[in-house]
């Protein structure tokens, strides 16, 4: 039974910073390590036919064909493991990701950017990261670290 999205206050989203900062960190780095990969099977449509068709890869190249299917396993991982918390990622080359939330009784979403230090910014469900507005009294102070 499918009971809807779920819908979060502000403080609900914040609470999720930490796990998304962990998630899109490891999505940073399997996309930085998929290029060579990508460019070592022969290229993109080449990496899809891999992926998708089961296309054997190039003879000699099945070592970079089996760490391109563990790659994208993991970045389908992190991306899975980020939607189950409710929240949607939205872009993973920005990093972006969406949380239902009401304002005023209507739906819109709190929006996050991977590494801003808190969910700050709210947009209308239909408007999209360019439609991006200060969450009104909402301010994040980044953490300190000791270096």
């Amino acid at each position: 039974m499918d009971e809807g999205p779920r819908f979060f206050t502000v403080e609900e989203a914040n609470e999720l910073v930490g796990t998304l900062e962990i998630e899109f960190g490891r999505i940073s780095r399997v996309r930085e390590a998929l290029g060579p990969v990508i460019a070592a099977v022969g290229g993109a449509d080449a990496a899809v036919a891999i992926l998708h068709e089961d296309t054997e890869p190039p003879a000699g190249r099945e070592a970079e064909a089996d760490r391109l299917r563990a790659l994208a396993a993991e970045l389908t991982g992190a991306i899975e493991r980020v939607n189950a918390t409710g929240c949607l990622v939205k872009d993973v080359e920005q990093g972006l990701v969406d949380f239902y939330s009401l304002m005023d009784d209507e739906p819109v979403f709190l929006c996050w950017q991977f590494g801003e230090p808190g969910v700050t910014h709210w947009h209308g469900v239909e408007e999209g990261f360019a439609g991006r507005r200060p969450i009104e009294g909402v301010t994040v102070v980044p953490p300190q670290f000791p270096n």
